[in-house]
C-alpha cells in the first residue's frame, strides 16, 4: 500500500478491523525503511486514534509505538515484560508521568549537568520536562522565565499542585523565601525585582523570543538584559520553544550548551483548505456548523474577533451552558451588557485577546479546556505557550496586526491542533495559503551585538563583554554631560538617545520647569498635565497607545478618572465613544497598555532624569514613586489588585478587601485567601467559583 493508500485506511475504523494485520505489516515494512521514521510516525499515529480496531494486531501496533519511542501511548496492562521494562525506564524518578523517547534525552543530558536549548513541536511535551527536573529535587532555587503574566499564572498553578509541599512558587517582589524555592516571572519583572541569589538553575521559556525576528525590540531587549545576567550567576540551564532552524553562529560562540532540534510529533496535524461560495466570514460560519469537538478560531485582531463573535452569535452557533451563562450575567454587569464578550459567553463561546481583562481571560481558557464551551476566538495572545485542548484550529487570517504569518508562527498556530494523549489527530483549517519560506535562526543580540542591537541593551553589557562597534556606539552617552550614564542605565528599556533629549529640554530651562516637575506624592491637575506631555512627546506616546489614546490631554482624562479607583464598569460608563464595543476596547486598552505598564514605567523614568537635571542645577527635585505605584496598583493595595492574576478579577477582590487586605504584605493575603469561607462571602455563585478555583491553586 502506498502511504495516500495507508492514511486513507487508518481513517476508516471499518477499513481497519476487516484489515488489521495487512495495514499492520504494511506498517512494518515502512518501520525498516531508512528514510521513513517520519512518515512511520505520522501513520502510527493516525492508527493510534482507532487503535482498539486492531484487534489481535494490536501488539504488533504497539511494537511500532515502542520502537518510534511512544512510550506514553503504550498500555502497562496489556504489554509484555520487555516492553513494560522499557517503558519503566522512561518514568522520571519522583513524577507519576511516561516520557517519550526525545523527552527522555532532553531530562538526562540536563540531569546530567548539560544546559539544553529544545526546539520542538508545541505537542512535544517541553514543560512536562521542567516539572520532572523539579521533582528530581536536584536544584533548592530555579527561576522560570516566561513571556507573558498569563504563561505565569498557568505555570503557577501547574507547579503549585504538584509541588507545594517541597517548593515554594514565588511570583512577586516581596514574597518571602521558602528553604525550597521556584521564582516564575516575565523578563519586565524579572528586572524589576533583580535576579535571585543562589540559583542553581534557570529555564527560558519561548526562548525565540531572544531574537528580534520573534518579538518587540524592546521586550527582546529586555529579555536578553535577563540571560545576560543570568548567565553572571549561573550557567545551567534549559531553553525550550518552539521548532526554528537552529541559533546563530554569534550565539553558540558565547554559550555551553546542547542543542536538540526535534521534529518529533506526538499528534498529527490534517490540514484542510477551506473552499466554497461566498465571503471568508460566511464560511466560516458555515464550516464551524458542520464541526462538533473543540475549535479554536485563530484571527488577526481583536476586532476582528468581535466580527467573528457576532456572526456565529448571529448563526445561533456555540452551545450555552449554566457555567458561561452566569459568566456572561457577571461581564454584562461588571463591564457592559451589549459588549461583544458578554454576548458570545450567553451563548457558550469565548473570546480571547489583548484587551480581555487578565482574570477573565484565564477563565475563558479553563473553560474551553473544560468543554464548558466549543469555540475559542483567538489572537495570537493564545499562541505564546498557554495550553489548550482543542481537536480543531480554524486559521481564518493571514495576519497578525497587519503583519503576514511566517511559517514560524504558523507551526506554531496549527500545534495546537491535538493534544499529547487526547486528540491523535488534530485538524487545522486554512482559508489562506500556508507560507513556504524557511524556519528562522534565533539570533540573540546581547551576544552578535548587531547594529540592530537596541543601544539600551549595550548599556546593559559589561565593558569587557562589548564588542570595538559596540563601544563606539556608546562613546556618545560616555561622554555626553546631561545625563549621568548611572541614569541612562537606570532606566532599563528605554533608548538613551531619548532620555537625553528630555533631559535637554528640562536643562535648558530649570526654573521653568520647577513647578511642574518638584511634586510628591499627588500631583495636581496641572502638574500631571505636564509630565504626561513630557511622556507622550519623548517617548512616543502615540506609537505606544496603538490608537487606544490619541492624545495627552485624554490620556490626562483617564488617569484622573482612575484617582478615585473606580471599577471598570465606572470607566466605561463615563466614556463618551459611540457603541458598546468602541467604550470598552478603549477603557480596556488604557487599563492594560498605560496605568499597568506604560504610565507607571515612564513616569519613574522621568522621575530619574529630572532629579539628576535638578540635582546638576542646584535645585530641588520632585519623587514620582508613590504615585507610579497608585496607578500601577489602581490606586488599590497592592496585594488586592495583585489577586488579579490568581485569577480573581479585581471587581471581585474590591468585595474581599477588607478580609483579604495584609498591609502589602502578599504572602500574608494569600494565606487569608487560602482560609476564606468562601460561602461567608456576599459573593455571586460565579465568583465563588473563581475564588474556589484561585484556593486550589495557591
Amino acid at each position: 500500500m502506498s502511504p495516500a493508500e495507508l492514511r486513507r485506511a487508518l481513517a476508516d475504523p471499518i477499513e481497519i478491523a476487516a484489515n488489521a494485520f495487512h495495514i499492520a505489516q504494511e506498517l512494518c515494512c515502512l518501520a525498516s525503511a531508512h528514510d521513513g521514521r517520519e512518515l512511520l510516525q505520522d501513520l502510527v499515529l493516525r492508527a493510534l486514534e482507532y487503535r482498539e480496531h486492531f484487534g489481535a494486531a494490536r501488539p504488533v501496533l504497539d511494537g511500532l509505538v515502542r520502537e518510534l519511542g511512544l512510550f506514553p501511548y503504550l498500555d502497562p496492562e496489556t504489554l509484555a515484560l520487555t516492553d513494560q521494562i522499557a517503558r519503566q525506564v522512561h518514568r522520571p524518578e519522583g513524577l507519576d508521568v511516561v516520557f517519550h523517547g526525545p523527552q527522555a534525552a532532553v531530562y538526562w543530558a540536563i540531569l546530567r549537568g548539560e544546559s539544553v536549548v529544545l526546539s520542538a513541536p508545541t505537542s512535544f511535551g517541553k514543560s512536562l520536562i521542567i516539572d520532572a527536573l523539579i521533582a528530581s529535587e536536584q536544584f533548592r532555587n530555579i527561576l522560570i522565565v516566561v513571556p507573558t503574566i498569563a504563561l505565569i499564572d498557568e505555570t503557577r498553578r501547574r507547579l503549585s499542585r504538584r509541588f507545594r509541599e517541597r517548593y515554594k512558587v514565588i511570583t512577586h517582589t516581596g514574597q518571602e523565601r521558602g528553604e525550597r524555592n521556584i521564582f516564575v516571572a516575565t523578563q519586565e519583572r524579572m528586572l524589576e525585582s533583580g535576579i535571585p541569589d543562589k540559583l542553581d538553575f534557570f529555564v527560558i521559556d519561548e526562548f525565540y523570543k531572544l531574537s528580534p525576528l520573534g518579538d518587540a525590540d524592546e521586550r527582546c531587549a529586555l529579555l536578553n538584559q535577563v540571560l545576560y545576567r543570568l548567565l553572571k550567576k549561573v550557567k545551567h540551564f534549559y531553553m525550550l520553544g518552539p521548532n526554528v532552524q537552529g541559533l546563530t553562529a554569534a550565539v553558540s560562540s558565547h554559550l555551553d550548551y546542547r542543542t536538540f532540534i526535534v521534529p518529533y510529533k506526538t499528534v498529527v496535524s490534517e490540514l484542510h483548505t477551506v473552499t466554497g461560495t461566498g465571503t471568508d466570514l460566511q464560511r466560516l460560519v458555515k464550516l464551524c456548523g458542520e464541526l462538533d469537538d473543540p475549535t479554536i478560531i485563530f484571527c488577526s485582531s481583536p476586532d476582528k474577533a468581535a466580527t467573528i463573535a457576532l456572526a456565529l452569535i448571529e448563526a445561533q452557533l456555540g452551545t450555552p451552558s449554566e457555567l458561561c451563562t452566569q459568566a456572561a450575567d457577571w461581564v454584562g454587569a461588571n463591564y457592559h451588557r451589549d459588549w461583544h464578550v458578554t454576548k458570545a459567553l450567553r451563548r457558550g463561546i469565548g473570546v480571547h485577546h489583548a484587551r480581555i481583562p487578565r482574570a477573565l481571560a484565564q477563565f475563558v481558557v479553563r473553560a474551553f479546556n473544560e468543554g464548558q464551551m466549543q469555540f475559542l476566538i483567538c489572537t495570537s495572545t493564545l499562541i505564546e505557550g498557554v495550553n489548550t485542548k482543542a481537536k480543531n484550529i480554524v486559521i481564518y487570517d493571514k495576519a497578525i496586526n497587519r503583519s503576514g504569518i511566517d511559517l514560524f508562527t504558523f507551526n506554531n498556530i496549527r500545534g495546537r491542533a491535538g493534544r499529547m494523549g487526547q486528540h491523535f489527530i488534530g485538524h487545522v483549517y486554512l482559508f489562506h495559503a500556508a507560507p513556504e519560506e524557511e524556519l528562522p535562526f534565533v539570533d540573540m543580540p546581547v551576544f552578535s551585538q548587531s547594529e540592530n542591537a537596541p543601544e539600551s541593551l549595550l548599556l546593559q553589557i559589561d565593558d569587557e563583554d562589548l564588542s570595538d562597534r559596540s563601544r563606539d556606539r556608546l562613546e556618545r552617552f560616555f561622554s555626553q554631560e546631561v545625563l549621568d550614564y548611572e541614569t541612562l542605565k537606570g532606566n532599563v528599556g528605554v533608548e538613551p538617545a531619548r532620555q537625553i533629549e528630555l533631559a535637554r529640554e528640562i536643562a535648558g530651562n530649570p526654573r521653568a520647569f520647577q513647578s511642574a516637575l518638584r511634586w510628591q506624592g499627588f500631583p495636581t491637575a496641572e502638574q500631571l498635565k505636564s509630565v504626561i506631555a513630557l511622556i507622550w512627546k519623548h517617548f512616543d506616546g502615540a506609537k505606544l497607545a496603538r490608537r487606544s489614546i490619541v492624545s495627552p490631554a485624554q490620556l490626562g482624562f483617564f488617569i484622573n478618572a482612575l484617582r478615585s479607583a473606580p471599577s471598570a464598569r465606572e470607566l466605561i460608563a463615563r466614556n463618551t465613544r459611540e457603541g458598546p464595543d468602541d467604550s470598552v476596547r478603549q477603557v480596556l486598552d488604557f487599563l492594560r497598555l498605560w496605568a499597568d505598564f506604560h504610565f507607571p514605567r515612564l513616569l519613574r523614568t522621568l522621575d530619574r532624569i529630572q532629579k539628576d537635571v535638578f540635582r546638576r542645577a542646584a535645585l530641588p527635585a520632585g519623587d514620582y514613586e508613590f504615585f507610579a505605584s497608585q496607578v500601577e496598583h489602581r490606586f488599590l493595595d497592592a496585594e488586592i489588585a495583585a489577586l488579579d492574576e490568581y485569577g480573581i478579577p479585581i471587581e471581585v477582590a474590591r468585595k474581599l478587601a477588607a478580609q483579604l487586605r495584609a498591609g502589602g504584605n502578599f504572602d500574608a493575603a494569600l494565606d487569608k485567601l487560602r482560609a476564606l469561607n468562601i460561602d461567608a462571602t456576599n459573593l455571586t455563585p460565579f465568583e465563588k467559583s473563581l475564588v474556589r478555583d484561585a484556593q486550589m491553586h495557591i
